[in-house]
């Protein structure tokens, strides 16, 4: 039964609220979805202030958290119904919503007293109960639960989406965080693996705002006038998490602001294009080197398929090309759909298994001892 269905991605880049809406039937690997619109929502400089607040300890307190976690699910709402009255779409012919939420923290390994654990922020009961739609939610903590990682999770549906009888591919998404999703060649669901490569247009992104006042390196301009800083380059590119073995994933937690500040801080001396020149490198490099090192002496790759915001960075994606050895690279766009939406979508694939009552992490990306069912389902009252 084909249903029409909403999902929401608010990612670690804070560059907005992504919105698909798209109508979706099937389930496992005879999904079948089809996008019918989708749109990215500015979040007002008033609530976006306030998510910078809570991810940082020294502002962060339980009262900002308790409610931001309702704030941003009346925001999420606010965009549900601009997106339908923009569209002429009526509300109660959407069957569901699958939001992602904020993630505010991220612990994927247990560190000192900390247990494994993730937070998302936009509380789905709330979001169900402003829009009068039942919406799933809170995807990660089931698979940590299992003792997953809670990601990469959009993995699963790049495999139902992207597998092929004869191409081996990675499907490559560079938004704050860079993440891969390898699929062999007719693969099952437990040959595919996953794994974040490290930081994507978050630090640079950050370097932006401190040394030019913009949001982001539009087409990668300020990177194309610039050299390498090499000692920045060697430094960053030097940290453990790079060797660190798949399964594995990462976040603000570890190369956010406060490790881009120092690094701001110790190489203020240099000339600003040059900082953001090497931090763009330092992105395609770890990218490029996370195949060769995890992916390439295991498998032949025929193609890597990039998505995300990273996509519109041209010099970013020219410095890839430049690194790895892999000659055939595309964008998602050149299979139909639009990067910028892809994990809005992904996560809406997701809340659709969820609603089926089947499992949608795949354990060897996460890393979790067995398949799970992810997400939390909120109805509301007819």
């Amino acid at each position: 039964m084909r249903k029409r269905a909403i999902g929401i991605m608010t990612g670690t880049s804070l560059d907005g609220i992504d919105i698909v809406l798209a109508e979706i039937s099937g389930a496992g690997t005879k999904t079948k979805v089809e996008v019918v619109c989708s749109k990215t929502y500015l979040y007002d400089e008033f609530l976006l202030e306030k998510i910078i607040q809570s991810m940082d300890s020294k502002t962060c307190t339980a009262k900002l958290i308790c409610s931001l976690n309702v704030e941003l699910a009346e925001q999420y709402s606010k965009c549900v119904f601009a997106l339908c009255q923009e569209n002429n779409i009526l509300m109660n012919t959407i069957d569901f919503i699958a939001s992602h939420g904020q993630t505010i923290y991220h612990i994927s390994e247990a560190e000192d007293e900390f247990r494994p654990s993730s937070l998302q922020l936009g509380d789905g009961s709330v979001l169900a109960n402003l829009t009068g739609i039942t919406v799933v939610s809170n995807f990660r903590n089931a698979d940590i639960a299992k003792g997953g990682q809670g990601a990469p999770l959009v993995s699963y549906a790049d495999f139902l989406l992207f597998r092929d009888d004869s191409k081996s591919r990675i499907l490559q998404n560079i938004g704050g965080i860079s993440n891969s999703t390898c699929i062999p060649k007719n693969a099952k669901r437990n040959e595919v693996f996953a794994f974040d490569n490290g930081p994507g247009n978050m630090m640079i992104d950050y370097a932006m705002s401190r040394l030019y006042d913009r949001k982001f390196d539009e087409n990668g301009a300020v990177a194309k006038q610039g050299h390498i800083i090499q000692s920045l380059f060697d430094e960053v590119v030097r940290h453990e998490y790079f060797k660190r073995m798949p399964p594995k994933s990462t976040g603000r937690e570890l190369f956010g602001i406060n490790f881009t500040n120092a690094l701001l801080e110790q190489y203020k001396d240099y000339a600003k294009e040059d900082i953001i020149t090497t931090l763009t490198h330092i992105t395609a490099y770890t990218i490029a080197m996370s195949y060769e090192d995890f992916i390439l002496p295991n498998l032949e790759i025929d193609e890597v398929i990039i998505s995300g915001g990273g996509v519109h960075n041209q010099t970013l994606i020219g410095c890839i090309r430049e690194y790895t050895s892999i000659q055939n690279i595309y964008f998602l766009e050149d299979f139909g759909y639009l990067s910028n939406f892809k994990e809005a979508l992904a996560f809406l694939i997701l809340g659709h298994e969820t609603l089926q009552g089947n499992p949608s992490n795949l354990p060897s990306a996460t890393g979790a001892s067995g398949p799970v069912i992810l997400g939390q389902i909120s109805r509301v009252f007819q």
